[in-house]
């Protein structure tokens, strides 16, 4: 029979946990380096979690997921590629025999996001090739990380795949004048420029990337011209945002937390 007294001291024991966590997490807070506090907080938080759940079991078919979490956090709060990626790498290396294919191809896509977002475009490309994961709004980064590589036959592959898909589709129009831009063909890319155009008259930002590309052919008449088509669907529109430099140098991880 339990006596109220035992009852009592367990919830004693109970409330000294909960401070003996909570006071370790606001030290590891409080002595992080500086960055997002919140997301140094959830790490740790994510840290003791684990802590306690193999404390208490030894349930390892948890455990690359927190490795991967980690890895999230890890590159959302710092510009730390070795302890970011080395955490990733131990979510692959933890996945239980058991997992399906499914989940590895999903653990080489969130690090191939990872890798790209922390500016290592050769192991991104290696992890999204091996995710075979590709969704549409991937082929962009894969066309982009091909074309840093050499590759422009294959990252064109991956601009006619977003064209395939949707005719309209802008991004895969803005990939196949880069890739021609890129091997010195202006009056290619302005074809194709043209070719979005003409099936969609209403885009402001295609009319700011046919202007560039006259610009660079020298035609500041026709760069005029379409600057000021942009800019009456898009007052506000500006020269400086890209498509292209966005896929290869994401300004955030779009990855959450499991």
């Amino acid at each position: 029979m339990i006596t109220n007294f035992q009852k009592q001291s367990r919830k004693d024991d109970v409330k000294l946990l909960v401070w003996i966590v909570v006071g370790f997490l606001f030290i590891a807070w409080f002595c992080s380096p500086p960055g997002n506090k919140l997301l140094q907080l959830c790490f740790w938080g994510n840290n003791t979690k684990y802590f306690i759940t193999k404390l208490f079991s030894d349930n390892s078919s948890t455990e690359y997921i927190f490795h991967r979490n980690n890895a999230v956090y890890l590159a959302k709060m710092y510009p730390d590629k070795p302890t970011a990626l080395k955490e990733m790498n131990k979510a692959i290396e933890t996945l239980p025999s058991f997992a399906s294919d499914a989940e590895l191809r999903n653990l080489y896509k969130d690090r191939a996001e990872i890798r790209l977002f922390l500016g290592d475009h050769k192991g991104a490309l290696n992890d999204f090739i091996n995710s075979d994961l590709i969704s549409f709004s991937d082929n962009l980064k894969v066309a982009m990380l091909f074309k840093v590589a050499g590759n422009y036959k294959e990252a064109m592959n991956y601009c006619n795949a977003m064209l395939n898909q949707d005719p309209f589709a802008y991004a895969g129009f803005a990939c196949m004048a880069e890739i021609y831009l890129s091997v010195d063909r202006p009056d290619v890319a302005l074809r194709v420029w043209n070719l979005a155009l003409d099936r969609n008259k209403n885009n402001p930002r295609a009319y700011v990337d046919r202007a560039l590309v006259k610009k660079a052919m020298g035609d500041l008449s026709g760069y005029n011209t379409d600057l000021k088509l942009a800019r009456e669907y898009s007052p506000a529109i500006s020269e400086e945002d890209s498509i292209i430099e966005d896929s290869l140098h994401p300004k955030i991880l779009a990855l959450s937390v499991r």
